[in-house]
């Protein structure tokens, strides 16, 4: 839900920072291509990634990689440098995405995956209810900086709370 959230609120808030600097609808469009782009992107080296790093560690980092871009795109206006930041930010919830499915079917018991992927659709479609309220309250209340804030914490804190998943848990799950 988080990496929704984040997602989410990068596809209508970038757009509306971007105008506020003065981008074009064209330039907003290439921007937020690159950040599309580069979710197809790391899913073609997911593989290798996971290969060198434990899910949990990479899903943290997929956390990480995208609070940190999307902390840092309100203090940019440079076209070239807003790529760079929406890049990274699709790399890291292109990457996210695929490991959240995969570590669902890993830490739900036996004959119950179906559910968990049911409460993770769940939580998915609260997520896009609530979100854009309390974000849109947010903005309202602070400006469209502070809602850039918030999100990178939300998903900082998403990052915090994959690193701290055992390990070891998968394999007690199957038992």
């Amino acid at each position: 839900s988080l990496i929704n959230v984040g997602r989410d609120l990068y596809q209508f808030y970038f757009p509306v920072y971007a105008h506020n600097i003065g981008l074009s609808a064209s330039m907003i469009g290439i921007v937020q291509a690159f950040n599309f782009g580069a979710e197809l992107t790391v899913r073609l080296f997911l593989q290798r990634l996971l290969k060198a790093f434990k899910e949990e560690r990479l899903l943290a980092y997929s956390f990480f990689v995208g609070a940190l871009s999307i902390v840092l795109m309100p203090f940019f206006q440079n076209v070239f440098v807003l790529i760079v930041l929406s890049f990274m930010l699709g790399l890291g919830m292109g990457m996210g995405q695929p490991i959240i499915t995969m570590l669902m079917y890993s830490y739900s018991p036996k004959g119950r995956t179906g559910e968990a992927l049911g409460m993770r659709m769940s939580f998915i479609h609260l997520t896009k209810l609530v979100g854009p309220v309390a974000f849109g309250a947010i903005g309202s209340a602070l400006g469209l900086v502070a809602m850039f804030v918030v999100n990178a914490g939300v998903m900082a804190a998403g990052g915090l709370l994959s690193r701290s998943v055992n390990e070891e848990a998968p394999a007690e799950a199957s038992k």
